[in-house]
């Protein structure tokens, strides 16, 4: 188990904190130190959450690119700071808020920045795996939303086009891991879009893609899977509730993040725009049935496998939350 390791508790508190110092400041400093804090702390779960030594490969790759994104930021705050004399947000120069702009969309690895998710992903843990494309993305995402009025187009670009790769490249996949990366780069199409238009909408569309997306991968994690074969059919009902739900499948819980997305999309953006990510999603749709199929054809028929899961009251939870989605978009009508 990762946090079994000396001193995990401590690196995950590093990648709490971190991240909460960037969202928290208003400085650009402050927005680089929070991020290179949170970095600090995923690393040594990174490298020691795997075994073979995959777990070091990625993270060398994921602090390769992490450190690049920085650079970006870092040059836009200096710039920005040479040209306004200070290194708050707000005010002009958007030429030099570009560097900071493409740093984020680095860091969050969204198209055309999505190459080394997949291979990132490939080499973690099932845990490492979940807080990559969650808490990882929770302060870029933010930090990027307090200044998405000046990249309007751009995110509608960068969106549309992670929408669009998420779900073609997805097709064919048949490594958990590989699918739930596209997946997550076709998902921040539609957040990234979402966050041209409204924040607030975007906020919830995260929310749901968190607890969605971190409750399947902790499926994942306590059923050890590894390989298709050790899927048995129950895990698969699981993971094909699941999955239907990150498709977006009414009336699952995936589906009112869409509605959401429509919603916001229809109202401030145009309809091609919109075409398009739904055509991702069609896609991801598409390659999520195609996989479920494969472990049914690659799997025993029978319902073995562990009590001690299928007692579990936090996978119970999960498919509570997954199966009843319905309402939250009710919550979300008051709300909006």
């Amino acid at each position: 188990m990762v946090l079994m390791f000396p001193f995990s508790y401590g690196f995950s508190l590093l990648c709490v904190v971190g991240s909460l110092l960037a969202v928290s400041s208003s400085h650009w400093l402050g927005v680089w130190l929070g991020l290179e804090i949170n970095l600090l702390g995923f690393i040594p779960l990174m490298v020691q959450g795997f075994e073979g030594g995959q777990g070091v490969e990625s993270a060398v790759k994921y602090f390769i690119v992490q450190a690049l994104g920085s650079s970006f930021i870092l040059l836009g705050g200096f710039s920005l700071g040479d040209y306004l004399f200070s290194w708050f947000f707000g005010g002009c120069g958007t030429a030099f808020m570009l560097f900071c702009f493409f740093g984020l969309c680095l860091k969050l690895g969204v198209a055309p920045f999505h190459w080394w998710v997949p291979s990132v992903m490939g080499g973690l843990s099932w845990f490492c795996c979940g807080v990559l494309l969650t808490w990882q993305k929770f302060g870029p995402f933010f930090i990027l939303g307090g200044f998405s009025y000046n990249f309007y187009f751009l995110l509608l670009i960068f969106g549309l086009f992670s929408s669009i790769i998420g779900g073609v490249l997805g097709i064919g996949q048949v490594q958990i891991r590989l699918l739930m990366a596209y997946s997550s780069i076709g998902h921040w199409g539609w957040l990234l879009s979402l966050l041209s238009a409204s924040f607030f909408s975007s906020i919830f569309y995260y929310s749901f893609y968190f607890v969605l997306s971190g409750g399947l991968f902790y499926f994942f994690y306590i059923a050890g899977l590894g390989r298709v074969s050790q899927i048995t059919s129950a895990q698969i009902c699981f993971i094909f509730v699941g999955l239907l739900s990150m498709g977006g499948l009414p009336p699952l819980s995936g589906f009112v993040m869409k509605m959401i997305g429509i919603q916001g999309m229809v109202t401030k953006s145009g309809v091609f725009w919109l075409g398009g990510l739904i055509l991702g999603s069609l896609l991801s749709l598409f390659y999520y049935l195609n996989f479920v199929f494969v472990l049914i054809l690659a799997t025993d028929i029978g319902w073995g496998g562990s009590a001690k899961f299928y007692s579990s009251v936090s996978v119970s939870i999960f498919v509570v939350l997954v199966v009843l989605g319905l309402p939250f978009y009710e919550i979300f009508l008051c709300l909006a």
